[in-house]
């Protein structure tokens, strides 16, 4: 388990950088409030965050916020919760969840096959999600969203001492190569799959992970970065 004086040298590290990029980091836990911060450019919050479909309380959910100089809006926003996983795996969690969240293109809940990812059935626990990971467009390809997913990272594991932490991540950003360079150790390009896809993302999604000893290696060498 990595030491907390370490993970703390990892986030300082992490903001002083956005600091010396014109940004400040803004942490909270209120995902009704946030919405105001939050441009046109964003979107939105996804189900995932959605203040009135999500029932947790402040205590298991927490997101961070990137802002320029006296922006009203963020420039950069993420966003991580701890699973209410009721003794589940996280294959089986998965299944329950997404019907509630998402419709496939009739417009009916999606459902999962019974035969899922194998890591995903692996997976229990403490469990964290980090998701709504975005950055203004024209501060992308400058490393913003790496920096982000990172911090988010630190600041899930810090709250919650996981066992496990996973994301979404697109098909296409995932074999790019965008998992390993920020910062996810396990992937899998069929994350989660449907009898019927979701009508937002028919192409399926890849699943990321990291288990706590990868977090814990994760943090300790961001601290140690030059």
């Amino acid at each position: 388990m990595v030491a907390r004086i370490v993970l703390y040298q990892a986030a300082a590290r992490l903001i002083r950088e956005f600091q010396e990029a014109g940004m400040v980091v803004v942490q909270g836990e209120s995902f009704s409030a946030v919405q105001d911060f939050l441009p046109e450019s964003k979107g939105g919050l996804t189900p995932h965050f959605a203040h009135g479909i999500n029932g947790q309380g402040s205590e298991n959910v927490a997101w961070i916020g990137l802002r320029r100089g006296d922006d009203e809006h963020f420039c950069g926003f993420a966003g991580v919760r701890l699973e209410p996983m009721q003794g589940l795996a996280l294959s089986d969690f998965l299944a329950t969840y997404w019907c509630l969240r998402y419709a496939d293109v009739e417009g009916l809940p999606v459902r999962a096959t019974a035969d899922q990812p194998e890591i995903t059935k692996r997976i229990v626990g403490r469990v964290g999600y980090l998701g709504d990971l975005w950055i203004r467009p024209d501060m992308r390809k400058v490393g913003n969203a790496r920096k982000l997913m990172e911090l988010a990272q630190i600041l899930a594991f810090d709250l919650w001492r996981l066992d496990w932490l996973y994301c979404w991540m697109r098909p296409s950003d995932f074999l790019n190569g965008n998992a390993a360079r920020w910062g996810w150790l396990i992937g899998q390009c069929d994350g989660i799959r449907f009898k019927s896809p979701p009508k937002d993302f028919p192409e399926g999604l890849a699943f990321c992970a990291n288990p706590s000893y990868a977090l814990s290696q994760l943090i300790a060498d961001i601290a140690e970065r030059d």
